[in-house]
């Protein structure tokens, strides 16, 4: 069974360091990226702090958007 745990590396937790803040429900949250074993890119959470979405892929040149 494969490891799908979110984890952060040392950078990662430099940042989310820097961006936490206390929710009005008493959660310390942080809108850092994170990594997940397995699963190559860069998470962040959603708006409800749920769900972790993959960060979008940024736009590719002309020539790879044509393929």
């Amino acid at each position: 069974m494969p490891n799908l745990k979110p984890y952060r590396t040392k950078a990662q937790k430099a940042e989310a360091r820097h961006t936490v803040r206390k929710d009005a429900d008493g959660a310390v949250r942080s809108d850092a990226p994170f990594s997940i074993h397995g699963e190559p890119g860069v998470w962040y959470w959603d708006e409800a702090h749920k769900v972790p979405v993959r960060e979008p892929k940024r736009s590719r040149g002309r020539n790879e958007a044509a393929e």
